[in-house]
């Protein structure tokens, strides 16, 4: 079972979340049926949309089929594909439906029964969904009738149909928002596309700011640190030695960083 575009049948990404069930990606205002596949005949398929049932068929052999809400006028029967619509946020005051934030197709597959009469074929008006539903959080998406026709003519003649039989398998989808779907823990958040902010550089005091200064170039036989002017000239009658210039600083200027 899977949720198709109106237009296109093109099915809608699907996603399983961390409770192992399967959820769609939808969008609001876009119109879809439910795909619904069987490979053994014999079935009764009933098709419920947020609860409330939109279809049932009866097959006796294997069936691909597209299913939205179905009904019956003057002998003339259509299926309607069905919209997502933006649900309606409840107040504080208000209960609230589906906390999950989610919609969801139920697809119950039963044994077909024992073959009834049926005596007359009379109108069947389209389920009503989404009406007075709310829902809270943001982001939520509910069905509801949608106007793309997938079907339409006139009703056979038969006057008879089948029991519901043994319940064999009901297939659940939920379906909601990509950002429904983030908010509930599905997927991921997208990451941010703005770029890391900059980080301010240090504050430079006067003395950081004279010791950053280039500094001046003077022949190698001038060059002196400011410690070593400060120092007496050496002694020239002793031992003809010459004072190296020492840095009173205590600082290694080569590998002085701002920390």
């Amino acid at each position: 079972m899977n949720l198709v575009r109106a237009d296109t049948k093109e099915i809608f990404k699907e996603h399983t979340g961390p409770d192992n069930n399967v959820y769609a990606e939808v969008e609001p205002d876009v119109e879809y049926f439910v795909r619904v596949a069987s490979a053994r005949g014999n079935l009764i398929i009933k098709t419920k949309v947020d609860g409330i049932q939109i279809h049932r068929k009866s097959t006796n052999k294997p069936i691909i089929k597209y299913v939205g809400n179905w009904e019956r006028t003057n002998g003339e029967t259509q299926t309607t594909a069905l919209r997502f619509n933006s649900a309606v946020q409840a107040s504080k005051q208000e209960g609230q439906t589906n906390s999950m934030l989610t919609g969801k197709v139920d697809v119950q597959f039963y044994e077909r029964g024992a073959q009834t009469r049926v005596r007359k074929l009379g109108d069947i008006a389209p389920a009503q969904l989404s009406r007075d539903m709310k829902v809270g959080g943001k982001k939520c998406v509910l069905s509801g009738a949608g106007s793309h026709v997938l079907k339409k003519h006139v009703s056979s003649n038969q006057r008879f149909g089948y029991q519901t039989g043994r319940l064999l398998q009901t297939v659940t989808l939920y379906y909601c928002t990509a950002m429904g779907l983030i908010l509930n823990k599905i997927l991921d958040a997208p990451p941010s596309s703005q770029p890391a902010p900059l980080v301010p550089a240090p504050p430079i005091d006067n003395d950081t700011k004279a010791s950053a200064k280039p500094e001046k170039k003077v022949k190698p036989e001038k060059k002196r640190s400011a410690s070593a002017a400060m120092l007496p000239l050496p002694d020239e009658n002793e031992n003809k030695k010459v004072a190296a210039a020492i840095d009173l600083t205590g600082d290694d200027d080569e590998n002085e960083r701002w920390l």
